[in-house]
């Protein structure tokens, strides 16, 4: 990833601390539930998915897409017990109005290994 100093474009390139998410069911996960969000006249149909095995009884990760078109509705990481990050999606829009906000400025074609501190 890069960090990216907004003023100068200095940069500099550090490892993602986390594997990516890419905020969909993952291979191997654990089906478990289908259910309605919504009120009458205007109910979603949903399903909960984990990554929990069947001879274990919690998860780190739970995530509720849509059945239709397989939406994110909330996803749930869990550590030691405790919720660390908990997401809600909402007012969704396919596709991404301006892809150029995912390409760096030329200045992080030299960009130094290591974060910048806390300063920039």
């Amino acid at each position: 990833m890069f960090q990216i100093e907004q003023i100068t474009k200095q940069c500099s390139k550090i490892s993602l601390p986390d594997a990516w998410d890419p905020y969909d069911i993952p291979d191997k996960s654990t089906y478990e539930d289908h259910y309605f969000i919504g009120g009458p006249n205007d109910k979603i149909e949903v399903q909960e998915w984990s990554d929990r095995k069947p001879a274990n009884k919690t998860e780190a990760w739970v995530g509720v897409y849509t059945v239709k078109d397989c939406y994110p509705v909330q996803e749930t990481y869990t550590r030691n017990s405790s919720v660390t990050t908990s997401t809600r999606f909402f007012d969704l829009h396919l596709g991404i109005s301006d892809p150029g906000v995912f390409t760096p400025p030329s200045t992080c074609q030299s960009a130094r290994p290591g974060k910048m501190s806390e300063g920039c």
